[in-house]
């Protein structure tokens, strides 16, 4: 009984908080960023302002926070599970690989976030600290597996490469220049990181 009313509890919780987003979304879009108010997201998602504040911080987290982190999380997790004599760079490229966005619904709200972004410069700062963040994960891993600090210049080349293709795949997709964001990532990993060896 008890784990059916978790269940039924956490099942709200995500409906809630994927309204607040949907709303969040929507009145950036029509409105702008700027305008849009705390109170006006709470309202039309249907939920207090206190609500609000019980899943984001900010506006800007509405806008990129808790998807983007709940997917660093995942990232966090799944290189840790990696096999521990599997070489870095593979592990890296299976994990990225495994965290391909692929579902239209996904897809359909980062193209949404990313066109907010290009078209309020300020957003731009959200999202960079969320690509760093990226970066500094896959360069400690690295470090770790290696041996050497997060700071050796292979860690660094290896995050360097992942952030770099993840942003490169993400702004190409959003720009209609490509089509397919999974494949372009995967592509643009191969080439950054054709040059550099299993291990530093």
């Amino acid at each position: 009984m008890t784990g059916r009313v978790m269940n039924r509890r956490e099942q709200h919780k995500e409906h809630t908080r994927a309204a607040l987003e949907e709303a969040a979304l929507e009145l950036f879009a029509r409105r702008g960023f700027d305008v849009t108010t705390v109170e006006e997201i709470a309202a039309a998602a249907g939920v207090s302002v206190r609500t609000f504040f019980r899943y984001f911080s900010s506006k800007q987290h509405v806008l990129f926070g808790d998807v983007a982190h709940r997917r660093l999380g995942d990232l966090r997790a799944a290189l840790l599970a990696r096999p521990a004599d599997e070489a870095p760079l593979a592990s890296v490229r299976a994990v990225l690989e495994a965290g391909d966005l692929t579902g239209p619904a996904e897809l359909a709200q980062i193209r949404a976030r990313l066109r907010l972004v290009e078209a309020q410069p300020t957003l731009l700062q959200t999202y960079l600290l969320i690509s760093e963040e990226l970066r500094q994960q896959v360069a400690q891993f690295v470090g770790a597996r290696c041996g050497v600090p997060a700071a050796h210049p292979y860690p660094l080349l290896v995050a360097a490469a992942a952030q770099g293709a993840w942003d490169t795949a993400l702004w190409s997709w959003a720009a209609g220049l490509s089509t397919d964001l999974a494949g372009t990532r995967r592509s643009a990993f191969a080439q950054l990181t054709a040059g550099l060896p299993d291990q530093p």
